[in-house]
């Protein structure tokens, strides 16, 4: 592809990105989480009316935006050093300080409840990241790290996580979420290796835990044994290879992905042969789904419709793995082409004026067809922003 339409995207993609995020002037985080009737305008999922709920401002979909600037400054886009202190301005304001002293995210403005699964904790990735070493960020990170992994621990609504919401049948995977002490239909999600893997196995090389870290590897393991589908993508969601969630969710495989990535940066070089014949065979199995403008469709083995759209949130994702995976040796650079021309092809048809368009909203997996609906097609919405601005942060290696 032509390096100056390679170019413009990258200009256009900037613009939307600081328009978003360090130029707005509504989604200013401090202003944003004192107030319980503000949002960030990425943030679709979780607003009420009156009243902000259980994830609040702390929340994946706001991570993996802050996230994604923070990947901006470490590949040298941030010359002036406004998107690090953006993303430090939102982390200082979700942190309190309790009555001895101790940090941590605050739980009735922050929203972090530690017993409703693994979508709390996703945003502590980002802790890890922006701390200078023993400082309060890491200090939060502590807590949560011992929420999922001290089999001594009681958490704050009485429960052990690691005994109670693990199982050795499914690789000793977390439920994806055990609110009410009631596992989903689906007990392992794709999401949910996203949500928790990279934050365990980043903190875990950061103390030498090398316990985690193997459990780590076996979780992933175990995705790639019991989720992959002939067709070589992978189902939903699953309780064994016998019981899936039966859609090739584009986002939910793009997390996976995402996960694998990410995790990868730190295991321990014994298992990284596996990893990376894993991280083959999904970039292999989603290329083979390309479509030919670019990107994916939001169930990637589907037809594009109105209601199976060319899906950004799902491709962002996957421009993020395999750029991220080139960069780092783990993938041929074979896959760079595609990978540009899908980055290419977002920028071009689906940043429209100062949105960025068709990000579907959600999907429940309950085994039904809730992958499909017009309504759930957003702008904006931070689970496709995020990744976005990531596989933005990924182009910005190759240049």
């Amino acid at each position: 592809m032509e390096k100056a339409r390679i170019n413009s995207a990258l200009e256009k993609a900037r613009a939307y990105i600081d328009a978003l995020t360090v130029d707005s002037p509504v989604n200013v985080p401090e202003e944003v989480v004192a107030d319980e009737h503000r949002f960030f305008t990425w943030d679709n999922e979780k607003r009420t009316p009156s009243e902000k709920p259980y994830l609040f401002d702390w929340s994946y979909y706001n991570g993996v935006v802050m996230e994604g600037l923070f990947d901006i400054a470490e590949a040298g886009g941030d010359r002036d050093g406004r998107l690090l202190a953006y993303v430090r301005r939102y982390l200082d304001a979700m942190i309190v300080t309790g009555e001895d002293g101790s940090k941590h995210i605050s739980r009735n403005l922050g929203g972090y409840v530690d017993h409703h699964g693994a979508d709390c904790y996703k945003t502590s990735a980002l802790l890890i990241r922006a701390s200078q070493g023993e400082d309060s960020y890491m200090e939060v990170c502590r807590e949560m790290y011992r929420d999922l992994t001290d089999e001594t621990h009681i958490n704050s609504t009485g429960h052990n996580v690691p005994k109670e919401y693990t199982e050795a049948a499914l690789g000793h995977n977390y439920w994806h979420s055990w609110a009410h002490d009631k596992a989903p239909k689906y007990k392992v999600w794709l999401d949910g290796i996203y949500m928790l893997q990279p934050f365990i196995s980043h903190f875990a090389a950061k103390t030498g835990d090398r316990r985690q870290l193997a459990l780590v590897n076996e979780r992933l393991s175990w995705v790639a044994k019991n989720l992959l589908a002939p067709d070589g993508m992978y189902w939903h969601a699953a309780n064994s290879a016998q019981d899936v969630c039966p859609y090739h969710w584009t986002r939910a495989m793009g997390w996976y992905g995402m996960a694998m990535v990410d995790v990868m940066e730190v295991l321990p070089e014994e298992y990284m042969e596996e990893r990376k014949a894993a991280l083959k065979l999904f970039v292999d199995g989603m290329l083979k789904y390309q479509k030919p403008e670019g990107l994916w469709t939001n169930v990637a083995d589907w037809e594009t419709t109105e209601t199976n759209r060319l899906e950004t949130s799902g491709t962002a994702m996957i421009v993020y793995t395999i750029l991220k995976g080139v960069r780092h040796g783990w993938l041929d650079s074979a896959c760079l082409d595609a990978a540009v021309r899908a980055f290419v092809a977002m920028a071009e048809l689906k940043i429209n004026g100062s949105h960025l368009e068709d990000i579907y909203l959600k999907a429940s997996a309950n085994n039904t067809d809730n992958y499909q609906l017009p309504e759930y097609y957003l702008p904006d919405e931070g689970k496709g922003a995020g990744p976005f601005i990531m596989a933005y942060s990924e182009m910005l290696y190759l240049q």
